[in-house]
């Protein structure tokens, strides 16, 4: 009993203290220091009320914008992996079936550049009109090719013919018009857009790059029209080239669907004896699934009506003297008319400046 006394005693006291001890903690809290700080804050929160609920409002947005980059990210993510996934299954479906998307898509692009071509040249069914060879040979009879008629003719027999496919030699000495005749045909030829020419002599060292020219134009051929390629001043030991371009053009995608005209020029070396000219015709005779023309060579007079002609062509008048020197000059064997119109620009006089003198 008496334990239980001290006990409580004990306990009563030792509240006593602790409430002592608390009360002095107190006192200390709310000392004058800390009582001025607060009503400072107090001050300074009723002097500016919006400043801390602006920045509430500020860490609300911070966390708006935040929440939104991350859905933004979560968004691209999934969107990165669906393209990829969609790019895979795309191409292993153009892998299975990549001989008919190539035919689709060859195709649309066929009927696109016909419609284009149809509406730029403003005629209708532009891309599928025969070659009217009447009316081409008209024009290029203009550019008065002197004394090939024969090579003419069998030139327009040839065209008349509208097969896919046509190769065509042409052979003989220089300046007798081959080129002139070939040039009057790309001049005139109705689909001027697939007219190619290339020059086989041109400076290149490797014989590989000018078969990577050729192959350029092969792929380059359309299916609108006809198409037109001039192969110049090619040697008789150059004829490899003909099997060569016509093996390509064969080869090519969709080949049953252009029109592919050829000719090459082939220029003969009159230098040399009769036996080994005449064995260069024969060897040019056979070229493979091609049609060999012949220009016959020319000989003094017809030299003679090559310097009339370019007289008239370039408006200039020629005296006795500088006609004949002309003549003399000129190996008509060897060259034909190559060299008149040099020698006819140098040696001729304008007629307008004839006329000119004679009224003064």
């Amino acid at each position: 009993m008496g334990r239980c006394i001290e006990s409580k005693l004990f306990v009563q006291t030792n509240f006593k203290h602790k409430l002592f001890f608390k009360m002095q903690d107190d006192e200390h809290k709310f000392t004058p220091a800390r009582i001025r700080r607060k009503r400072n804050r107090l001050r300074r929160l009723a002097s500016n009320p919006t400043s801390a609920g602006d920045q509430i409002i500020k860490k609300e947005e911070q966390s708006k914008v935040r929440n939104f980059l991350r859905k933004v990210k979560r968004v691209l993510c999934t969107t990165l992996f669906l393209s990829i996934a969609a790019a895979v299954l795309l191409g292993h479906h153009l892998t299975q079936n990549n001989a008919k998307q190539t035919s689709l898509l060859q195709d649309f692009l066929s009927s696109y550049r016909r419609n284009y071509y149809q509406i730029i040249h403003g005629k209708p069914h532009y891309c599928d009109i025969e070659l009217d060879t009447k009316f081409l040979f008209a024009r290029i009879g203009e550019h008065q090719i002197l004394h090939q008629q024969q090579a003419l003719q069998q030139l327009e027999m040839v065209l008349r013919n509208q097969s896919h496919f046509r190769s065509i030699a042409f052979v003989g000495p220089s300046g007798v018009g081959k080129t002139m005749t070939a040039n009057a045909l790309e001049t005139h030829f109705p689909w001027r857009e697939n007219v190619h020419s290339y020059a086989w002599n041109t400076h290149v060292e490797e014989e590989a790059q000018k078969i990577r020219m050729l192959r350029f134009y092969v792929e380059h051929l359309s299916d609108c029209g006809r198409n037109l390629l001039i192969i110049d001043n090619l040697a008789p030991c150059e004829s490899e080239v003909v099997a060569i371009l016509n093996q390509m053009i064969a080869a090519e995608d969709n080949a049953y669907r252009k029109h592919v005209i050829v000719i090459y020029i082939f220029h003969l070396n009159a230098l040399l004896d009769s036996n080994l000219y005449q064995k260069q015709k024969y060897e040019l005779q056979n070229l493979p699934d091609t049609t060999t023309i012949h220009f016959k060579a020319l000989n003094k007079e017809e030299l003679r009506e090559c310097i009339q002609r370019e007289t008239l062509t370039n408006n200039l008048t020629l005296n006795d003297a500088d006609f004949n020197e002309i003549v003399d000059t000129i190996d008509v064997t060897t060259s034909g008319c190559k060299k008149v119109q040099a020698k006819v620009l140098l040696y001729g006089q304008r007629l307008d400046e004839i006329n000119n003198l004679d009224d003064n």
